[in-house]
C-alpha cells in the first residue's frame, strides 16, 4: 500500500509548493521551461515509461495497468504541453520561443 492510499485527504492536495507558488503557479512553470524544453520532457516521459514496462518483477505485470500507465503518460504530456501554451498565450513567456509543430 501507497502512502496516498493511506492520506488522501493530504496527497490530493498540493505538497511541493511554497506557499508563494500557490499564489504564483506561472512562476512554477516559467521556472519549469526555462530549464527544461518539450523534447526534454517527451525524453523523460518515454524513458520512464520504457524502464516501468520493461523491467521484471514490475507493477505493471498486467496488461490493464500497462494501459492505464500509457495513457496517463500521455496526458501528463498534454499537460506539459497545455502549461507551455498558456504561459505563452498569457504573455508570461519571457524566453525564446520557437513554433509549434
Amino acid at each position: 500500500m501507497y502512502p496516498f492510499d493511506l492520506h488522501p485527504e493530504f496527497y490530493n492536495n498540493p505538497i511541493l509548493l511554497t506557499e508563494e507558488e500557490k499564489l504564483n503557479p506561472t512562476d512554477v512553470i516559467k521556472e519549469f521551461f526555462s530549464e527544461v524544453n518539450l523534447i526534454e520532457v517527451r525524453w523523460h516521459i518515454s524513458n520512464l515509461i520504457e524502464v516501468a514496462l520493461t523491467r521484471p518483477n514490475t507493477i505493471y505485470d498486467d496488461s490493464m495497468e500497462r494501459d492505464e500507465i500509457l495513457a496517463f503518460s500521455k496526458q501528463l504530456e498534454k499537460l506539459v504541453e497545455a502549461a507551455k501554451v498558456s504561459v505563452v498565450v498569457c504573455g508570461f513567456y519571457f524566453f525564446s520561443f520557437t513554433t509549434f509543430s
